[in-house]
């Protein structure tokens, strides 16, 4: 079953204008305030990368331009190891 999009507030996107250069996907408007509330509401959404807390989200393709949508994607270790064995200590 497909999961759930999550489209954070305060990021709009727009298609990009006929008149633009081949480069030009569209256009982003941040709304900080808006951005702001919405990601104290969703905290549970953000990650941690070196120690700073971050909202990922995947830019998609749709049929009106291009789009945001919060990535809750949760994989395995990127390491493919199903151990905990810190990579340390591996004999290699």
């Amino acid at each position: 079953m497909a999961e759930t999009k999550i489209y954070p507030k305060g990021l709009r996107t727009f298609a990009k204008n006929e008149k633009a250069p081949a480069f030009v996907l569209g256009t982003l408007v941040i709304t900080p305030n808006e951005l702001i509330e919405w990601v104290n509401q969703n905290s549970n959404l953000l990650t941690d990368y070196n120690g700073s807390k971050q909202l990922k989200c995947q830019i998609l393709q749709g049929d009106k331009g291009i789009y945001f949508t919060v990535d809750t994607y949760k994989g395995t270790p990127s390491n493919g190891l199903t151990n905990s064995k810190p990579i340390e200590d591996t004999p290699f």
